[in-house]
């Protein structure tokens, strides 16, 4: 078994370059596929521009981050326009295509992103500065796989991450 990063896991388990993807954020794809929640994670903070007026702040509320352009990954994000209800989200989205993108474009002050606890000890950018998020809903964590997939290493790695994630 290998692990593979991938800017669209959805669309490498189509292409059957990998059997299981770890998808933060649930699956914003009409392709047919079967998912099994491992956990919720908590968004724990707003990623900006060092220099930016968020950077100022103590802390930013779930309900304020629409003031500002949200940052969204549209293929793999974790947080994007759809986090909201209608109608509450931000007004001003900048999409980027793939992580990279989206921690450049935090970094350039195009607009704000919002990180799991996994994004704030992964992003490690000179321009990238992460003021603590409150009253944010979790983002959903789950294992994805195609539907035909049944084989027995497939089934075994599900049921140990499960076993795993629940101990």
């Amino acid at each position: 078994m290998n692990l593979v990063r991938t800017d669209d896991p959805i669309q490498a388990l189509q292409r059957h370059v990998i059997d299981v993807a770890l998808v933060r954020g649930g699956v914003r794809s009409s392709a047919p596929v079967k998912t099994v929640h491992l956990f919720d994670e908590p968004r724990v903070a707003v990623a900006c521009a060092a220099k930016s007026e968020v950077s100022q702040l103590d802390e930013v509320d779930w309900g304020d981050v629409p003031r500002w352009p949200l940052v969204e990954n549209v293929v793999s994000g974790a947080t994007g326009h759809w986090s909201w209800a209608p109608g509450k989200g931000p007004r001003d989205v900048i999409e980027t295509a793939n992580y990279d993108e989206w921690v450049e474009s935090v970094a350039a002050n195009r607009g704000i992103g919002v990180a799991p606890t996994v994004g704030v000890r992964r992003i490690n950018h000179p321009g990238v500065t992460f003021v603590p998020l409150v009253n944010a809903p979790p983002v959903p964590v789950e294992l994805v796989y195609l539907p035909h997939m049944q084989e027995l290493l497939l089934r075994r790695f599900i049921d140990v991450a499960i076993a795993a994630v629940h101990r």
